[in-house]
C-alpha cells in the first residue's frame, strides 16, 4: 500500500541539524516571517562548522499570508491601472494640470471621490465616470487584515467602476491570478502542501527573505534549556534540492538600474525610427 504523499519526513532528536530542516518558533507571537523557517545552510557547512554558528533560513508562509502579502498587491496594482487610465482619458478633454498616474491613485485614498470631482470641475457625465473610477481605486486600496477581505474588496472595486463586469467575471479575474502561484510559481517562491504532521493547510517558501538563527537557539528534540526554535520535520531531498536551486537563482540574478532600462528603450525606439 502506498504511503500518503508529503514533501517532508519526520526526524528524530539524534539526527543532526541539516539543510531542509523545518523550524518552528517557540514564541507563539512570532511574525509570519519568523513563525516557520526552512534551513538553507549547506550540510558541508554544518559538518565543518563553516557557518560560525549562524543558521541561514527562509520563511515558510501560510498560503493565505503569502497571497495577501505578495499577490493581492499585484492584482490591486493591475486593476488600479485600468481605472487610472479611465480617469486620464476623461481629464484629457479638460485644461486640467498634468497629474501623474501615481498621484491620481494616491489622491483617491486621500479625499472623497465626490470632492475630487468637484475640484476638477468636470461635466456631469464625465464627473460620474470619474467618481466611479476614483471610488473603485479607493475601495481596492483599502487596507485589509486577511485574504478573504482583500478578495472581497477587489471584487467590489470592479463592480463599482465604470462599465463594471458581471460579478462572476470580477471574481474570476481575481481568483485566476491567486491560483497562478500554485502551478506556475514565481522564481522566488515554491508551494508546499504540508511542512510537518498536522500542518497541511498549504505553505509557500519565500526565498527573498532571509533569517539567521543561532544554532544553540534551535532544539532538535525535547529540551530543558531555553530555545527560540524547535525542529519539527525535514523536507525530502527532492524538495530540498529544488528549493535550494531556486534560492540560488534568486540571488544569481543581477539587477540593472532604471536609468539603464530607459536608455535601452530609447535605443530600441531610435532603431525603429530609422526604418519607419
Amino acid at each position: 500500500m502506498d504511503e500518503p504523499f508529503a514533501e517532508y519526513r519526520e526526524v528524530g532528536a539524534a539526527d543532526p541539524l541539516r539543510q531542509g530542516d523545518v523550524l518552528e518558533a517557540v514564541e507563539p507571537g512570532a511574525t509570519m516571517w519568523q513563525q516557520h523557517l526552512l534551513v538553507m545552510t549547506a550540510d558541508c557547512d554544518f559538518a565543518h562548522a563553516k557557518h560560525q554558528g549562524r543558521v541561514t533560513c527562509v520563511p515558510l508562509l501560510a498560503a493565505e499570508e503569502y497571497l495577501s502579502e505578495m499577490q493581492i498587491p499585484k492584482i490591486r496594482a493591475r486593476l488600479a491601472r485600468s481605472q487610472v487610465s479611465e480617469i486620464r482619458q476623461i481629464l484629457s478633454k479638460y485644461p486640467a494640470p498634468t497629474i501623474s498616474d501615481c498621484r491620481l491613485r494616491e489622491w483617491a485614498s486621500e479625499e472623497e471621490p465626490s470632492d475630487i470631482v468637484k475640484m476638477l470641475e468636470l461635466q456631469q457625465a464625465d464627473a460620474q465616470r470619474a467618481m466611479a473610477a476614483f471610488e473603485a481605486i479607493r475601495t481596492m486600496d483599502t487596507p485589509t487584515d486577511n485574504l478573504e477581505e482583500g478578495i472581497r474588496l477587489l471584487v467590489e472595486a470592479q463592480l463599482s467602476a465604470p462599465n463594471p463586469p458581471k460579478r462572476q467575471n470580477a471574481v474570476k479575474r481575481v481568483m485566476d491570478k491567486l491560483r497562478e502561484p500554485y502551478a506556475q510559481p514565481p522564481g522566488d517562491a515554491l508551494f508546499l502542501t504540508a511542512i510537518s504532521p498536522g500542518q497541511d493547510e498549504g505553505y509557500f517558501a519565500y526565498l527573498r527573505h532571509i533569517e539567521q538563527i543561532w544554532e544553540p537557539d534551535i532544539s532538535l528534540g525535547p529540551s530543558h534549556r531555553e530555545v527560540t526554535y524547535r525542529r519539527i520535520s525535514r523536507m525530502r531531498d527532492r524538495f530540498t534540492h529544488a528549493l535550494v536551486q531556486r534560492f540560488a537563482m534568486v540571488f544569481m540574478s543581477i539587477g540593472l538600474p532604471h536609468q539603464y532600462e530607459e536608455h535601452r528603450d530609447l535605443h530600441a525606439d531610435l532603431l525603429g525610427g530609422k526604418y519607419a
